[in-house]
């Protein structure tokens, strides 16, 4: 064996050791680092339908992977659903109560990710009264808006709330927004036809064309009321002269009448003749 020959065999010798020793000594360094948690990209990588969730429809949910799930990728056995993801009322205590179904809360908010948009209203329709129980004590008094139901207006997701014109086309004004139409009508008990001092004399025209008329062409006293001072508290009150005027006549002079409109005309022009 010739010199230029054990060279070559001891050189080949070497590099298979140093070869041969890299993987160990990596390894042994990789045991060694501390392994940081994933970060909030790292996660939606694989969980790409909980992210999409919490980016469209996540609400006070969108937040951080580990603001909720402090343990996770655990899927032992021995350990408990309620270990793994948090309790809800950890952070949001119990806000419908604490009678059961109202503790369950993927009853109703079937995706904790996106957890007001998976409300689906009709099959939770039985449990509406107990968070909106001033509407359903409203809805047990008779009206057409009873036999409905909650999903039959508020069918598309919970929290919509439908134009009135989507059954109603505009039957008394132009329709601008609801608060036309619910200033007047309270929408779960149409039954009942309430009105304020905020309803504007132009809303009652729609309707009450004549006596709008006569109360633009008066210039008297009551053409600078509202319709709702004399006709207060509900539609089709009428109330009598004596209410706001007493009997500023003798009774003698008012038996020679045929009442107030004899001498001042119509109520809502105070023009005799009119």
């Amino acid at each position: 064996m010739n010199r230029r020959y054990r060279l070559n065999v001891g050189l080949l010798l070497a590099c298979t050791v140093v070869l041969l020793s890299a993987p160990a000594l990596a390894q042994a360094d990789f045991y060694a680092e501390e392994i940081p948690p994933f970060t909030d990209v790292e996660c939606a990588q694989c969980h790409v339908p909980v992210y999409d969730a919490l980016k469209e429809d996540g609400g006070a949910h969108q937040m951080g992977c580990r603001d909720c799930h402090a343990t996770f990728h655990n899927f032992a056995r021995s350990m408990a659903w309620e270990d793994r993801v948090p309790a809800c009322d950890s952070c949001h205590g119990t806000p419908h109560g604490e009678e059961s179904p109202m503790l369950e809360c993927m009853t109703c908010h079937a995706n904790a990710h996106a957890p007001v948009a998976s409300l689906a209203v009709a099959s939770i329709e039985s449990y509406c009264n107990q968070c909106h129980a001033a509407q359903a004590k409203e809805l047990a008094n008779p009206n057409a808006h009873t036999d409905m139901g909650c999903s039959g207006c508020h069918y598309a997701e919970h929290g919509y709330v439908p134009a009135c014109t989507e059954c109603h086309s505009e039957p008394h004004n132009p329709f601008e927004s609801n608060g036309t139409c619910t200033s007047c009508h309270p929408v779960h008990d149409v039954s009942r036809l309430n009105y304020g001092p905020q309803v504007e004399n132009i809303d009652c025209s729609y309707c009450h064309s004549a006596q709008a008329q006569a109360l633009t062409k008066g210039h008297l006293a009551h053409s600078m009321l509202n319709c709702t001072f004399c006709h207060a508290t509900e539609h089709g009150n009428v109330p009598t002269c004596q209410e706001c005027h007493d009997t500023p006549h003798t009774q003698e002079m008012l038996e020679e009448f045929d009442g107030c409109a004899a001498c001042h005309g119509n109520a809502h022009a105070l023009l005799p003749g009119y």
